[in-house]
């Protein structure tokens, strides 16, 4: 009966946070909880703190180059807390789109589609390039062509989850102005990407890749054109705010639209640093933090705690259960089905990509309708 009281209580906090997040029984914590984990989690793996902090040590210790060989103690060191980054954060951060889809019985129902007819659809993909090795390198540069888009896409979301938990409110325009911003800024990489073809990569990890360029380079010009001007807008919109209202984007938005436009606008040795490590330090791990924090207040805060001891119970048994279970689902997808594949006699390289294309795909089509501040129980929880 303890039992089943406690799960009614946890029941009980998590539909009065899903209804209304700011009724918490402490008055000193009214407001929204402003971090989505707590400052120093959120500042070096949510915001982008954590890609900073790695391109310093980066650049004192073995120079403005990206580690490739295990050649000095700095070397090892970032090649092995990149790997163990990829497989903790960046592998497994698809798969806790898949703990979403699955998790309570309303986001079954309502997101059936995607945990159901979508993943039919990644099955003939997936058969498909077993069968043709172009193909798969097809998969994998459709992943790189969209995957910046996914990345500043997100990076917006997450600015904006910080901007409402700190009050600091845009009206429709200046949201309007912010979001065509990212989308001008990923629209502008893409057709550089499909332009220029310096900055598409000839071989990834082992796939060949095509180039399907380039395009007139009036496109180059004109995408760079409207980013400029969007971007001046949105300059305009953070300081307007500033003057007349006296307020200041939050520094975790603004960390993270800084980091994504680095990701996004650098050239060179700095982008392909950049892209060492982001997708753990950065990408991976804000969406694993987001959706940890999503996931223990659908569940229930324990009793006696509110959403402001968030931190805590994502350092307990709850959270750790979480993020190990994501990390082994994540190991299964990336590790154990190439390696399978291989032992029948496959390249283990060409079955790392095409698992890699085809699971984000249906990540990306998922993200698109699982995470939208729209939705009132998404935002509720989101926003606790």
């Amino acid at each position: 009966m303890r039992r089943l009281g406690n799960q009614y209580k946890r029941s009980a906090n998590a539909q009065s946070i899903a209804s209304a997040p700011k009724e918490i029984a402490d008055p000193g914590k009214a407001k929204p909880y402003p971090w989505i984990i707590n400052p120093v989690f959120d500042f070096v793996f949510v915001t982008g703190g954590g890609v900073l902090c790695f391109m310093l040590f980066n650049y004192f210790f073995i120079g403005w180059t990206v580690p490739t060989e295990f050649n000095t103690p700095a070397n090892i060191f970032l090649i092995t807390t990149m790997f163990i980054a990829q497989h903790l954060f960046a592998d497994s951060h698809n798969t806790a789109t898949y703990m979403r889809i699955w998790g309570s019985r309303e986001d079954q129902q309502r997101f059936k589609f995607y945990r159901t007819w979508l993943v039919y659809a990644c099955i003939p993909v997936f058969v498909l390039g077993l069968s043709k090795p172009e193909f798969t390198s097809g998969i994998v540069y459709l992943y790189l062509i969209t995957v910046f888009w996914h990345y500043a896409v997100q990076a917006f979301g997450i600015a904006l989850i910080y901007c409402y938990k700190r009050n600091y409110i845009m009206n429709n325009t200046e949201k309007e102005i912010f979001r065509w911003f990212i989308l001008s800024m990923a629209g502008f990489v893409i057709i550089r990407f499909l332009t220029d073809q310096d900055f598409s990569p000839r071989n990834f990890y082992g796939v060949p890749i095509p180039f399907w360029g380039p395009l007139p380079i009036g496109l180059l010009y004109a995408s760079r054109f409207i980013f400029i001007c969007l971007s001046i807008a949105f300059g305009f919109v953070l300081v307007r705010k500033f003057i007349m209202e006296k307020k200041l984007m939050p520094v975790p938005s603004l960390l993270l639209i800084l980091t994504v436009a680095a990701l996004g606008l650098s050239k060179g040795t700095q982008n392909a640093m950049m892209w060492f490590y982001v997708p753990g330090f950065y990408h991976g791990s804000q969406y694993l933090a987001v959706c940890l924090s999503y996931f223990i207040k659908e569940r229930g805060m324990p009793e006696g705690m509110s959403t402001w001891d968030v931190g805590k119970v994502a350092a307990s048994g709850v959270g750790l259960k979480y993020i190990g279970t994501v990390i082994l689902t994540g190991c299964f997808f990336y590790i154990g089905i190439p390696h399978f594949f291989m032992q029948l006699g496959f390249d283990y390289a060409a079955i790392g990509g095409l698992v890699l294309g085809t699971v984000n795909f249906h990540h990306f089509i998922t993200d698109a309708a699982i995470w939208r501040l729209r939705d009132k129980r998404c935002r509720n929880l989101l926003l606790a």
